[in-house]
C-alpha cells in the first residue's frame, strides 16, 4: 500500500481519532482520576520518619 490508497483517507481517520480521544478524556468516569493526578503536586508529604522533604541543604 502507498499513500495513493490510504492517503486521503488520513485526515479522517486523525479527526476521528481526535474526537475519541477528546470524549475519552471528558467522560465523567475519568473525573476523580484527573482531579486526583492534579492535586498530587499540592499534597503534603507524609509524616513518617524518613519522608523528610530535602531542599539540598545540610543542617549543621
Amino acid at each position: 500500500m502507498n499513500y495513493e490508497v490510504y492517503g486521503p483517507y488520513m485526515p479522517v481517520i486523525m479527526m476521528v481519532v481526535f474526537f475519541a480521544l477528546f470524549a475519552w478524556v471528558l467522560h465523567p468516569k475519568n473525573k476523580s482520576k484527573y482531579d486526583d493526578a492534579a492535586n498530587m503536586p499540592l499534597n503534603e508529604p507524609d509524616d513518617e520518619p524518613g519522608n523528610e522533604a530535602s531542599n539540598g541543604r545540610i543542617e549543621k
